[in-house]
């Protein structure tokens, strides 16, 4: 039997995740198939490459969580969470892209209003 070297026990899953990177534009699905307080393992249904740092998300959890590659292969990685899974409701992906986008138009809104105003 090979030497467990996790801290934390990781809990045997079959949960359909998400992951998000590029500012949460681009989006890649996976299955979880363990999962513990500060790790993960996810499987791809075909041969992946994985930005270093992004979003997993677990919709059947409503949870996303910053996560980094500890280890990977072609169609499966090892990720570790940047902190722990939060405990208050999480926002989905497609609120945060929302949240994102109108901030982004309120900036320009305040850059006319400025404009308009001779304040420039």
């Amino acid at each position: 039997m090979p030497l467990e070297r996790r801290k934390h026990i990781r809990m045997p899953t079959y949960l359909g995740g998400r992951i998000a990177f590029n500012h949460l534009y681009a989006t890649m699905d996976c299955l979880i198939r363990n999962l513990s307080p500060i790790g993960a393992r996810l499987i791809f249904s075909a041969p992946t490459v994985l930005p270093a740092k992004f979003v997993l998300s677990i919709p059947s959890r409503d949870q996303a969580i910053n996560a980094r590659i500890a280890w990977r292969n072609e169609n499966e990685a090892g990720v570790v969470f940047d902190a722990p899974p939060p405990t208050r409701e999480v926002a989905s992906l497609e609120m945060a892209r929302r949240i994102k986008r109108l901030e982004e138009e309120k900036a320009a809104l305040n850059l006319k209003l400025d404009e308009l105003s001779g304040s420039r």
